[in-house]
């Protein structure tokens, strides 16, 4: 049993077990962070105090403790998103701290999570940030790859759209046995609750597909882990309830790795111009609105009345090529003609809108 140590109070506890005792991490926001090392029969070696900032994952490369820490700073003019490795030796004694990345957010942008794996030689690091809007919330996925030598960074992209007044509140990422990737969030919103998964290319790309895990949506996620077992991915995730009666419980879902991760020549062909439509239309408080973009662009979708003025906004920021569907719900709005424009950086399109009650 390990030697009882005070950590009153403590956050993010990490854990690893050394060849000759154990390492363990934890946060103290008084004090710094905090790491021990013990004997194989528990009893307490060394400790240290180090001020590195929060570390939210560790692992072991050839016995050695390594922690990460992922920071969203505030410089004065902005925010900026830092992801930090730092090494320990195999005495797990701190030796050294190596920043892996460093980006300045856009104007409005802030952090929004993070995640992170590693498969035994490659760590995989997720930072997320988000431009809140009205209706919309915008997110930047930022993937770092770091093979213990060489730090690859992936431009970020935008894993969206998300349903209407949804948020991104859990990442989670895993590197597959070929290289590739998959991300996992949890999309909460006001009428969604769903787990998406993503698939990514061994350079980080998303390659447009995305399959989806219903969640009760009177639950809330607090956990979630992926694993990869022959040919199919695993999520386990534990839910909690939010009227405070702490039900919901543990849940697996599984689907093979196929379904995200299809060769290039199963993928759907790509649109060949922008599109724009409406079903239905004419139509009694909601309709779907679909568009289609043949390559990567900052997307516009708005909605106006007769006399030009802005009705509501269903879309705005970078999407990927394909087609994609948002619903305008107008139960609001008073019957009559509307416009729907969409606009990119180098086209737009408008179509006409019956809302009839």
């Amino acid at each position: 049993m390990l030697e009882e140590t005070h950590l009153s109070p403590a956050f993010f506890p990490r854990f690893l077990s050394l060849a000759d005792g154990y390492f363990v991490s934890v946060r103290n926001f008084a004090l710094g962070q905090l790491v021990f090392r013990f004997r194989p029969d528990g009893g307490l070696i060394d400790s240290d105090t180090l001020s590195i900032g929060e570390t939210y994952y560790s692992y072991l490369v050839n016995g050695e403790p390594r922690l990460v820490s992922q920071q969203g700073l505030f410089t004065g003019t902005g925010w900026r998103i830092r992801t930090v490795l730092h090494e320990f030796d195999a005495q797990g004694v701190y030796a050294d701290s190596l920043v892996l990345r460093e980006e300045d957010l856009n104007a409005g942008e802030s952090a929004a999570g993070h995640a992170f794996h590693f498969d035994g030689s490659v760590l995989t690091c997720i930072a997320a940030s988000v431009r809140p809007g009205a209706t919309l919330n915008t997110f930047r996925v930022w993937m770092t790859i770091y093979d213990g030598s060489n730090t690859t960074e992936i431009d970020p992209w935008d894993p969206g759209p998300l349903p209407q007044r949804s948020y991104i509140t859990s990442w989670e990422v895993l590197r597959t046995t070929d290289a590739r990737f998959v991300l996992a969030m949890f999309v909460r919103g006001e009428a969604n609750m769903a787990i998406w998964f993503l698939g990514l290319e061994s350079d980080g790309s998303f390659n447009s597909n995305l399959h989806m895990q219903s969640v009760a949506s009177d639950h809330l996620l607090n956990g979630m882990i992926l694993k990869e077992y022959s040919g199919s991915i695993f999520c386990a995730f534990t839910e909690v309830t939010t009227d405070g009666s702490f039900g919901g419980g543990a849940q697996v879902a599984a689907f093979p790795l196929t379904i995200l991760l299809n060769s290039h020549d199963q993928r759907p062909e790509l649109p060949s111009s922008l599109r724009l439509s409406a079903f239905p239309n004419p139509f009694n408080a909601s309709s779907a609105i679909s568009f289609s973009l043949p390559e990567r662009s900052l997307v516009a979708l708005t909605v106006f009345d007769l006399l030009g003025r802005e009705v509501a906004t269903l879309a705005e920021g970078m999407y990927v090529p394909g087609t994609h569907q948002l619903f305008w719900n107008a139960s609001s709005a008073a019957s009559g003609k509307y416009f729907c424009r969409l606009t990119t950086q180098d086209d737009s399109r408008v179509i006409p809108l019956i809302l009839m009650k």
